[in-house]
């Protein structure tokens, strides 16, 4: 039977995973605290090392209730089920779902987003904005951009939340949008991170 692994955040990010010795000796150092956050097979969600991991004297998880009838085998290369990990939560794919989820979670700063939901609204709000720039020529004279700066400060909240809980996605808090304050170096990081896959299981900001 293959050793537990597990997972356990730190200073905003998860880390991981290691094996129940390992985590252990986290613990004997000093690594993983009561209070650290820890996930491993079959918890729905993070849970307090103090309450579920062995080496800190937590009940370990018990796993789901075996059911053969569901069970189907996955197709070679499907890595993830061998660690236990959560199926993948429901999230928009579409352009339209994609825009209402966002202005749904207006200033939802919590949670996690998908590349679809993210990059969706990006579309939205470029397409958005040169529609409304070219009106604003047509019906205003001089530099006035009315509707252009209205839609800017309304989507300005939203656009920071999802760009938040799309950096969540992968992991990582949503305090690196301030690198959208370095010019070009900053710029590229983060639209490398806004652009990579997200973790296809729990991690500390909620499930996949």
């Amino acid at each position: 039977m293959a050793e537990k692994s597990w997972f356990y955040a730190q200073n905003g990010e998860r880390q991981g995973p290691v094996s129940e010795a390992e985590a252990q000796r986290l613990v004997q150092d000093g690594t993983i605290g009561p209070d650290t956050l820890v996930w491993s097979e079959g918890m729905e969600n993070w849970a307090k090392a103090s309450t579920v991991l062995p080496a800190m004297g937590g009940t370990p998880p018990t796993p789901p209730p075996f059911a053969p009838t569901s069970v189907t085998e996955s197709p070679a290369g499907a890595g993830n089920n061998s660690y236990g990990y959560a199926p993948a939560g429901d999230h928009p794919t579409d352009f339209q779902n994609s825009v209402r989820t966002v202005f749904r979670k207006y200033a939802t700063f919590s949670g996690r987003a998908r590349r679809p939901e993210y990059w969706w609204f990006v579309l939205f709000s470029i397409i958005a904005s040169i529609v409304l720039s070219i009106i604003d020529i047509m019906l205003f004279t001089g530099d006035v951009d009315l509707l252009s700066t209205i839609f800017s400060l309304a989507t300005l909240i939203p656009s920071i939340a999802v760009g938040a809980r799309r950096l969540h996605d992968i992991g990582r808090t949503g305090w690196w949008l301030l690198l959208s304050f370095i010019p070009i170096i900053g710029w590229i990081i983060l639209i490398i991170w806004l652009a990579k896959k997200g973790d296809e299981h729990p991690n500390e900001y909620g499930p996949a």
